[in-house]
């Protein structure tokens, strides 16, 4: 069953949920080198699990490889290319340099100096899209046992990298936690029908498990599972936690931070953590509104508007 421009209840509050939880990490450690708190859930990873979910269902509504692909182009290059430029206001030419050599390296490359390190990510994320293309151009998700099988596939190479040092193990990481959105999209009729307030009870028990006697036991077996689980089943399936629709600012926290964290520490503007929240939140939340109103909201509203003859002439090359 295709559900074309079907909106879930809480995707947009968990992706601003956990690009929250990746600022205040990255803010904390540099007051404190000693902070060394992962989070509640593994953001990256998380992430890559609710686009396992919602990027199936847009390739599945785009009808052709180059329609998605310019979705997808839409919704990530021009933020992306307004961070280079905050980069550049905020340093010199080498900090956008260096930040694109660790976004095209997926991180593994990265000159000392002046980086926009959380968009080592992205790489990875538009590799996963790559290869959800691939796999949909062959079949595969019309045969879920092949989705199980990557699911397993990628489960044994986290278990094998599990002495890799921890960056490492936190790209490995990203496999499974795609497979298990695609595998929820693929089920989203079953897993639909539960009572909303179970995937807040699940995903709330999965945050707070060190908590609560018994559960950190189950959780602990394999955290990557039950954390990619509960944040796309609260995602999809729970009842909606914020009934009003707020700007979509997520993907501008996760990209804009960085640069200003690291610009905050090398002019000493803040040495503690309430310092930090002072001069980096409402710069910060100042940016990443008026990115969306007019950078990434106009941009999407261009997914729709037909292509140049020389655009669609490159595109057809690519189907």
């Amino acid at each position: 069953m295709q559900e074309i421009n079907r909106r879930y209840p809480n995707f947009d509050l968990m992706r601003l949920l956990l690009a929250a939880e990746v600022v205040f990490v990255h803010a904390a450690y540099y007051i404190n080198n000693a902070f060394a708190w992962a989070g509640f859930i593994m953001a990256v990873p998380a992430f890559l699990a609710i686009s396992g979910f919602l990027v199936l269902k847009s390739y599945e509504e785009s009808g052709s490889w180059s329609f998605f692909l310019k979705k997808r182009g839409l919704r990530l290059l021009p933020a992306l290319a307004v961070s280079m430029v905050l980069c550049f206001l905020l340093f010199d030419a080498f900090a956008v340099k260096n930040s694109l050599l660790n976004y095209l390296s997926g991180g593994i490359y990265t000159l000392e100096g002046a980086a926009n390190a959380p968009l080592w990510s992205l790489a990875w994320e538009e590799l996963a899209y790559f290869c959800l293309a691939l796999l949909w151009m062959a079949g595969a998700y019309r045969n879920r046992i092949s989705i199980w099988l990557l699911l397993l596939a990628s489960m044994i190479v986290v278990h094998g990298g599990r002495h890799l040092p921890g960056h490492v193990q936190i790209i490995l990481f990203l496999g499974p936690a795609f497979f298990i959105g695609n595998l929820m999209y693929l089920y989203r009729d079953v897993l639909l029908r539960v009572h909303p307030v179970i995937p807040w009870v699940l995903f709330l028990a999965v945050c707070f498990n060190a908590y609560i006697p018994g559960v950190h036991g189950i959780v602990d077996i394999y955290p990557l599972v039950f954390q990619s689980f509960s944040i796309v089943w609260v995602g999809m399936a729970g009842f909606r936690a914020i009934p009003f629709k707020f700007p979509d600012i997520s993907y501008g926290l996760y990209i804009y931070h960085f640069p200003l964290v690291l610009f905050i520490v090398r002019h000493n503007l803040a040495t503690t953590y309430v310092g930090m929240a002072t001069y980096l939140i409402p710069p910060l939340v100042m940016i990443c509104v008026a990115s969306w109103y007019l950078i990434e909201k106009p941009a999407l509203r261009l997914k729709n508007v037909p292509l140049r003859p020389y655009a669609r002439r490159v595109l057809a090359v690519i189907n």
